[in-house]
């Protein structure tokens, strides 16, 4: 029999951010309006791998040592799972600005300012990381789509109650992430685009 607490430890893993991000990453070729395939096939990976995989690798670690707690419910172990992130934004910021991709620059450089807000904020509070990982991602899609992904947002209240449900966190801390990835991604991405003289 499925129970309340088991559908919300399945919503929280199936809405995690690497599977959400990834989403992101093979869908962000296609918004952009790439034609070619061989390019698109070369940025779904990049995506992947920048967005989805290369930041989560210390979740990834614990889960090979056979550590369960993938989220990092203890506070004093979080700010360690930031740091791996960060340097994975910082340098991929540079070598897209490199190499003339300055959407996936713009990308990368807005997870980096939302990964430093949320390590700022998780060394006092246990805020949210699981609904920033997951508002972050979704709202870049939203934009970069002109709203035609803004829906999938709706999905946010469900993952609100998982988190709260397998007492991951608090109402307020669940409500905090949300705001934080939500409005701090569109004002990022707005004005980074912006200062980037691109137009969507």
């Amino acid at each position: 029999m499925v129970t309340n607490y088991t559908f919300a430890e399945w919503i929280s893993n199936a809405l995690s951010s690497p599977i959400v991000s990834s989403i992101f990453g093979i869908l962000a070729p296609f918004l952009l309006g790439y034609k070619d395939t061989p390019t698109i096939i070369a940025l779904i990976v990049i995506g992947i791998v920048i967005y989805g995989v290369l930041p989560f690798m210390p979740t990834f670690l614990r889960i090979a040592r056979g550590n369960r707690d993938i989220f990092f419910s203890k506070i004093e172990e979080r700010p360690r799972s930031f740091f791996f992130g960060i340097l994975v934004y910082i340098l991929s910021y540079f070598t897209f600005i490199v190499m003339g991709l300055t959407y996936y620059a713009i990308f990368s450089l807005t997870s980096l300012i939302i990964a430093f807000l949320a390590l700022t904020i998780t060394l006092k509070w246990k805020v949210s990381i699981h609904m920033i990982g997951f508002c972050t991602p979704l709202t870049i899609l939203a934009i970069i789509s002109k709203g035609f992904f803004t829906p999938t947002l709706l999905l946010t209240p469900i993952l609100m109650w998982a988190r709260v449900k397998t007492k991951a966190h608090s109402w307020a801390q669940v409500i905090v992430g949300t705001f934080l990835g939500i409005i701090a991604t569109y004002f990022s991405m707005t004005i980074l685009i912006s200062a980037f003289t691109l137009q969507l």
